[in-house]
């Protein structure tokens, strides 16, 4: 009898080591791994970002007050190991704008495409560097983007960091006195997840978005522009060919409620589910 649970065990292991093998799981929401996909391995991650903001109750009525109202970006992406160290995303993107009324409609935003590679086997060097390279083909913009991505592993934690930037262009193929505006951006990400169990991982992520030199024409705009810094819990859960990720992150610049019109909620939520097909 005990040996069969020993074989049993043995068995469930190794379809646990194969079914994760050609995986690449997300363990912080925000942060990429080193670790690339195998050469002709897939994987579809679907990603939910959840921004709360205030909206009028009704836009003709500046008395009826404000409500709460989340602004939602849906993302799929298709990840594909062209070798064992460059990997190609797509991505489609769907975003729903929050409107006065507490109406919101999804609708797609645009497309994305990237590259992705390691320079080395994971803990061949003291730190894994790996890049990152992104083109944004949105429905009002374009943008180009580019990661250094480091991780570097202590025992059972893993620390990840994504130093992140991107010009965007507004409108890029309109009147310059509609569009063709640039803008960099910058977002860095760093954190550190612990293997708990080999399924689950907690941690903790920082993130950052916005312009270093922020613009607009009005404090709302500008406030909205600069740099805003994120950090919270995180958690992580590896079934095996199927994983999930979770983050919630609050807005260390300010916790007030936002008013209509501001970009950014007292705090940020996005979820992961990865499948390794």
């Amino acid at each position: 009898m005990h040996m069969k649970v020993i074989i049993n065990t043995a068995v469930l292991a190794g379809l646990l080591v194969t079914a994760t093998a050609g995986a690449t799981a997300r363990v912080l929401p925000f942060s990429y791994p080193n670790e690339t996909l195998p050469e002709g391995a897939t994987e579809i991650e679907a990603i939910t970002d959840v921004n709360p903001l205030r909206v009028p109750v009704d836009a003709l009525d500046p008395t009826a007050g404000n409500l709460w109202e989340p602004e939602l970006v849906i993302q799929t992406e298709l990840e594909y190991g062209l070798t064992d160290r460059f990997e190609l995303g797509f991505y489609q993107v769907f975003k729903s704008e929050p409107q006065p009324g507490g109406e919101g409609a999804l609708q797609f935003d645009g497309l994305k495409w990237r590259l992705r590679t390691r320079l080395a086997e994971p803990g061949q060097w003291p730190v894994d560097i790996g890049l990152y390279f992104e083109l944004e083909t949105m429905h009002d913009e374009l943008s180009l983007e580019g990661k250094l991505n480091l991780q570097r592993r202590l025992g059972r934690a893993l620390l990840l960091s994504n130093l992140w930037v991107e010009e965007e262009f507004d409108r890029p193929y309109d009147t310059k006195a509609h569009g063709r505006q640039a803008r960099f951006i910058v977002n860095p990400t760093a954190g550190l997840a612990y293997q708990v169990t080999p399924s689950f991982r907690p941690g903790v992520e920082f993130w950052a978005r916005g312009q270093l030199v922020a613009s607009g024409a009005t404090d709302q705009e500008r406030e909205n522009s600069r740099v805003h810094y994120f950090v919270g819990p995180t958690t992580h859960v590896n079934m095996g060919r199927l994983w999930w990720t979770l983050g919630f992150y609050i807005d260390a610049n300010s916790v007030h409620r936002p008013e209509p019109g501001d970009a950014w909620g007292p705090f940020w939520v996005r979820t992961m589910l990865g499948l390794d097909l």
